[in-house]
């Protein structure tokens, strides 16, 4: 028989990669073969946790991370945490020097945070807006981790689950320019991930109110 380790690892990988404990726990019980102790919940989330760095009970064998600042108890697969795939037109036209290209790739590198490639797994690269994704490949797909209030100067957003919201590039540039507004009621949800009104609302008065009075 496998070992708990194995099935939560075959589990996560049925279902996208990162999960709540909740929808962990019923992948999990789909592949183990019954009869399945009382204490199953416990030994999985065990299991979980020693082998996660992000854990206090870490015993080695880095395998599953916390998904920190999302919903409690949203775990995944580190191996599937990938970098947002490296677009073909960082490369400049001659004539253009380096400086310019070192603040495009600084640009698209401050925004791929951790914790937004975590939460666009959890979406499954879905647009929250449209629910659009782009296939790469048949092994890979790609959506763009947008901070609602934004990083840096001069809105200083925090790189928090709460104001980080999973777009496809048409809707990323619409929020990036403050062409539409923000409906909470209308943002596509996933178990685990919440927007908090406070970065939506400032999105609606200070980025989309301020372009439309431009």
């Amino acid at each position: 028989m496998s070992t708990w380790r194995d099935d939560i690892i075959k589990a996560l990988e049925t279902i996208g990669g990162v999960a709540p404990l909740s929808e962990i726990y019923a992948a999990v019980k789909k592949i183990r073969p019954e009869p399945h102790p009382q204490s199953i919940k416990a030994i999985i989330r065990g299991t979980i946790e020693d082998s996660s760095s992000d854990s206090e009970k870490f015993k080695g064998n880095d395998i599953f991370f916390s998904a920190k600042g999302l919903g409690n108890g949203v775990w995944g697969l580190r191996s599937l945490i990938n970098s947002t795939p490296k677009p073909t037109d960082i490369e400049l036209p001659e004539g253009n020097d380096s400086p310019e290209k070192m603040k495009q790739e600084t640009y698209r590198i401050l925004r791929d945070t951790n914790l937004a490639r975590q939460i666009k797994l959890l979406h499954k690269n879905k647009c929250q807006l449209c629910g659009e994704y782009i296939e790469i490949n048949n092994e890979q797909s790609y959506s763009e981790a947008h901070h609602i209030m934004p990083l840096g100067k001069p809105h200083n957003g925090p790189d928090v689950a709460g104001n980080i919201i999973v777009l496809c590039p048409n809707h990323h540039v619409m929020l990036d320019y403050g062409v539409i507004e923000l409906n909470a009621n209308k943002i596509k949800t996933v178990p685990g991930h919440i927007i908090e009104d406070k970065y939506v609302e400032y999105h609606n008065h200070k980025i989309w109110q301020k372009a439309a009075n431009k």
